[in-house]
């Protein structure tokens, strides 16, 4: 059985060396203030910040003047209500005050704009931010139910999907309120989070394994060593460029900000590199994912002959994977999900 990593801890308030650096940088130094996509940065910054119990003492000044006008900014772009009402509700647990919270929670309310979600897991995000506002009665249980209900079909989790895979991740995180709300531990939910990390890891994508690994801990399960050992260092392997003023921020912003969330979840220290006063950009080394796409290609090069068991096709396919491929493998393996895993990956039998 693989090594594992210790349950859910408390992270500690952070006021690490990059946080001044990276509020600068989201706030006013990579996107214009009429962007939606800086609605989505600072939203996702805000956000982890404050799962991480980062608050007292933080200087949140640049962004107190847009805290102040986003009842005017959402009335005017009530499509990203989900967004303002995130930077709202966080600002204000992060400590700033004359945040308009009650009032856009009217708006919101009275334009019942989370009726026009077509998404589960939106409508979800909006009834939990709604919730934190504190408007308790933004419940509907038989959401609820369907959103567990997906969260539990772990076998349609074992194939190559970020659109389900980051949704799975993200119905945890609505669940948990982010670390603030316990929830009880199950073993379906359980193996579908530990498939989509499988996926993950055969793809070295590290951005949704950091999401898996938070899941994991979120809803009180154990992490494998290796991912939380990939997650660390992968949180260490920062840089950070100083890019133009205009753009374009295609970079990996968001790996960076999940990584250390992660990291500061698992008790480790959250955002320890200072980020240069000229930033724009943040890179992390490129990563090949070979093993995910070797693995299918062997698989569908095999036809009809594929089975779904592991034990019986790892001496076919192992003479067609490279050494890094079988290296990723490797680790897989020692897992008691990974047959399993396997059997739903090998798509055997069904043509």
């Amino acid at each position: 059985m693989t090594n594992v990593v210790s349950l859910r801890r408390m992270p500690r308030a952070t006021h690490d060396p990059a946080v001044p650096g990276l509020i600068d940088l989201f706030a006013a130094r990579r996107r214009g203030r009429h962007d939606a996509f800086w609605l989505k940065e600072n939203a996702e910054l805000l956000q982890i910040l404050a799962a991480l119990g980062a608050g007292q003492g933080l200087d949140l000044s640049l962004l107190q003047p847009r805290a102040t006008g986003l009842m005017e900014e959402l009335a005017f772009f009530p499509q990203y209500y989900r967004m303002f009402l995130s930077i709202a509700v966080d600002l204000r647990a992060l400590g700033v005050d004359d945040v308009p919270v009650e009032a856009m929670v009217r708006l919101i309310r009275a334009a019942d704009l989370p009726a026009v979600e077509l998404s589960d897991t939106h409508r979800g995000e909006a009834l939990l931010l709604l919730r934190r506002a504190g408007d308790d009665t933004a419940r509907d249980p038989a959401l609820d139910e369907r959103l567990a209900h997906y969260a539990a079909n772990a076998r349609a989790f074992c194939l190559p999907n970020r659109r389900a895979a980051y949704d799975l991740t993200h119905i945890v995180f609505h669940a948990t309120d982010y670390g603030r709300v316990e929830v009880a531990r199950n073993a379906d939910r359980r193996l579908s989070l530990v498939y989509v990390g499988m996926v993950a890891w055969l793809e070295d994508n590290l951005d949704l394994l950091a999401e898996v690994t938070l899941g994991l801990r979120l809803s009180g399960e154990d992490v494998p060593q290796a991912w939380s050992d990939a997650v660390t260092a992968g949180a260490g392997s920062v840089s950070f460029a100083p890019g133009h003023a205009h753009g374009p921020f295609d970079d990996d912003y968001h790996q960076y900000l999940v990584l250390n969330w992660a990291l500061g979840l698992s008790g480790g220290e959250a955002f320890a590199a200072g980020v240069p006063s000229q930033a724009r950009l943040i890179r992390q080394p490129a990563r090949q994912g070979a093993a995910l796409r070797e693995l299918s290609v062997a698989l569908l090069d095999m036809g009809m002959a594929r089975l779904p068991d592991w034990g019986r096709m790892r001496w076919r396919l192992w003479p067609r994977l490279s050494e890094a491929a079988r290296s990723r493998l490797a680790v897989l393996e020692t897992m008691p999900e990974f047959e399993g895993f396997f059997a739903g990956f090998a798509r055997a039998r069904l043509q």
